[in-house]
């Protein structure tokens, strides 16, 4: 993901996963930059991909990209499906 896994403490890893948000920059980063095949010089490290970069050091792949793509279209209807229950169940005010 956008953070590396590993700095994350154990018990605040399924905060991360929960949330649409580091989804949304997860997908960003990979779909702008994953195909990317200029050469980078990262300090201590041979030269690179960005695509090389971005797999290696922050553990993106380009198999969750789909998946990245459902969950935000889940998300999307779910806070819909709750919108419409909420309205339809809103007591409004009767004259």
């Amino acid at each position: 993901m956008a953070i590396w896994m590993q700095l994350i403490p154990i018990w605040w890893r399924w905060v991360y996963w929960a949330n649409p948000a580091a989804w949304t920059v997860y997908g960003l980063m990979f779909s702008q930059l994953g195909d990317r095949m200029e050469l980078i010089r990262v300090p201590g490290q041979p030269d690179q991909t960005v695509r090389e970069f971005l797999e290696g050091y922050l553990g993106l792949e380009a198999r969750y990209f789909h998946l990245i793509t459902y969950l935000h279209l889940v998300v999307i209807a779910l806070f819909a499906f709750l919108f419409f229950i909420f309205v339809k169940h809103l007591k409004f005010e009767q004259r």
